[in-house]
């Protein structure tokens, strides 16, 4: 029988194995302790905790498909993923989840979709790397723009590597500014857009990342005569309960919990030019 999902109840997880992935970085690979299926949707989060280290709301950055398996990948900013660096595997963990809405994928089926993720934001769309692989033309292309500060802060190149050699994803690098032995693509993120070819009338943009890096896309897409309404964007904030209870997510009308963290740009367009709320 699959994980119910209680919206209060942790379930306890057994780290299989801990990568680390940048000098901040790190990804847990977990599989509950009674090899229980966990279905998950790709932008979903869980609610994750190490005892006694307090609860943080994370992006699962698996494959869908693997309801055994579940991947957070974590960047150390804090006391809860300081207190889940110190874990090894076989180490227990709890997770709560999953949450929000995540990516709209039927919208983008048949269509070019054009992933852009600056830093951390990249394994919340790895999901939909795992899907394009496993469900070959559900997108009729899938395109990565992916931007980082330093080579060294670059997430997953094997994985990305191997997709882009396998024809899996169009992949496109870049750095904010430019590191030894590297000799691809300088500038932000949003510098690669103009190095595409896409159909704007055909395309979906899925964007996750610093807010904005995110703005300054989504008008960039804009620009480009993408429609407003096939430009999605995942927001983060200091998530408590994830049920939409304690407010610490909200964002003027809308809880980030429940109501996102997936949101259409034409919904937080506005909300996205205000520095605090």
């Amino acid at each position: 029988m699959p994980i119910e999902p209680n919206p209060l109840f942790p379930w306890m997880f057994i780290i299989e194995e801990k990568r680390k992935e940048s000098p901040t970085v790190f990804s847990l690979y977990l599989r509950s302790v009674d090899d229980q299926p966990f279905d998950f949707s790709p932008g979903q989060f869980n609610m994750i905790s190490a005892i006694g280290g307090g609860e943080a709301a994370i992006s699962i950055a698996g494959d869908p498909t693997d309801t055994h398996l579940l991947i957070h990948t974590l960047r150390i900013v804090g006391n809860v993923t300081r207190s889940l660096n110190t874990l090894q595997k076989k180490d227990p963990v709890f997770i709560r989840g999953p949450y929000g809405k995540g990516w709209p994928t039927e919208q983008a089926q048949g269509k070019t979709l054009i992933l852009v993720a600056g830093g951390i934001g990249l394994p919340p769309l790895l999901p939909l790397i795992y899907k394009a692989k496993k469900q070959r033309g559900y997108f009729k292309k899938l395109v990565l723009l992916y931007g980082a500060r330093t080579k060294e802060e670059l997430l997953f190149m094997p994985f990305l590597e191997k997709m882009a050699q396998e024809k899996v994803i169009d992949l496109h690098l870049s750095l904010d500014r430019p590191s030894p032995g590297w000799n691809g693509h300088v500038g932000t993120v949003i510098t690669l857009i103009s190095t595409v070819q896409f159909d704007p009338q055909q395309t979906v943009v899925f964007c996750c990342g610093p807010e904005i890096m995110m703005r300054f896309a989504a008008r960039e897409f804009e620009r480009w005569k993408v429609p407003k309404e096939n430009i999605f964007c995942s927001l983060e904030r200091n998530m408590k309960c994830a049920i939409g209870i304690c407010g610490h997510c909200q964002l003027s009308a809308y809880f980030l919990c429940k109501d996102g963290p997936v949101f259409p740009y034409e919904k937080i367009q506005k909300l996205l030019t205000i520095e605090e709320l």
